[in-house]
């Protein structure tokens, strides 16, 4: 297959696949507010792994006495190579003859391509984000028969709830403080979000503890409102729900299961703002096709996702819709990320 241009060039559709990724995760609502995205030049990258938070406290001097030495936060330099990951989608003879009998000009085939280049670049965002839930929940970036890193998470940063909160007796205020505390003694700091999804919420609401006392005396479950200004009042961080599903091997699957809770730092309000947490970030590098001299993509626009358009040269002509990329969500800070299996 040859690289077809007559409709759109990979440099254009690249564009409209990043303006579509950036659409879709916007609708869909992604973890990336806490791991964002960050473009590097190259296929690996490096970082220092370690705390973040405490650090060891100046000494007091004397006037015109120089002031003591002290040592920068410890740290494990860390290089790791990104993973490659995309998808083909065929565009058929038939599909293409549809396409183009139905309009004098190449709008059509234009359309049809584009809706393609929806679909391989959500292929690659549900990926990612997918993994970006494994970090998230267990310290480590596996992919089976790929990759199983493990960013160094403290064991007691990733707990089971005492008594699961299915249970009406459970004492979910009490360990959410305690798991905040535990937090906060590791990175100096308390967590900025707790991470649930609506099924844990709903537990949390049938809680006793939870109930709201009426003036005849009797109770009533909490309603979702009341379990946020519950955790508030209690000092605790916003609730942030989360319930993406992606499909894998054709079944709807969790990216978080559902009977989990995190606690994480604030999130970020641009999941491109790179600068925007200590926890870490998704990595995406630079790949060999964004780098063809005949895809004409600038330099400083290589490192991320790419799209391009290849077609046959005799018949049937089958075209096929492309997404490349190279990337990996990554803890920098592995200790500011907490997770509990609480159902």
């Amino acid at each position: 297959m040859a690289l077809w241009t007559d409709i759109i060039d990979p440099a254009t559709l690249t564009g409209y696949a990043r303006a579509s990724l950036s659409d879709y995760e916007a609708r869909k609502g992604s973890l990336a507010r806490w791991l964002p995205n960050r473009t590097v030049p190259s296929i690996d990258v490096k970082f220092v792994a370690g705390s973040f938070g405490l650090v060891e406290i100046a000494d007091f001097r004397a006037y015109d006495a120089e002031p003591t030495i002290g040592k920068a936060p410890s740290g494990k330099r860390i290089t790791l190579e990104l993973p490659a990951l995309g998808q083909n989608i065929p565009v058929s003879e038939y599909n293409q003859l549809r396409a183009a009998g139905a309009s004098p000009s190449d709008e059509t085939v234009l359309g049809t391509i584009q809706r393609t280049t929806d679909i391989v670049v959500r292929a690659v965002a549900d990926a990612i984000e997918r993994l970006r839930g494994t970090v998230l929940v267990t310290g480590k970036a596996t992919v089976s028969g790929f990759m199983d890193d493990d960013f160094g998470r403290a064991g007691g940063h990733t707990v089971n709830a005492g008594t699961l909160w299915s249970n009406a007796a459970a004492d979910a205020l009490g360990d959410l403080t305690t798991w905040s505390d535990t937090y906060r003694s590791a990175n100096g700091e308390a967590p900025g979000a707790i991470v649930m999804s609506t099924r844990v919420l709903r537990a949390m609401a049938s809680l006793n503890q939870m109930r709201t006392q009426l003036a005849s005396g009797s109770t009533r479950p909490a309603t979702l409102q009341d379990v946020q200004d519950t955790v508030a009042a209690n000092g605790l961080p916003p609730i942030y729900l989360y319930d993406r599903n992606v499909s894998v091997s054709g079944s709807s699957t969790k990216v978080v299961a559902d009977d989990k809770v995190l606690l994480l730092p604030e999130p970020v309000e641009d999941v491109n703002d790179w600068q925007g947490t200590q926890l870490g970030a998704t990595y995406w590098g630079r790949t060999l096709s964004s780098m063809e001299a005949n895809w004409e993509i600038a330099e400083p626009d290589q490192p991320g996702l790419v799209a391009g358009v290849y077609r046959g040269e005799k018949p049937p002509m089958i075209a096929e819709v492309l997404s490349d990329a190279i990337a990996l969500p990554v803890l920098a800070n592995a200790n500011l990320s907490f997770a509990a299996d609480v159902l």
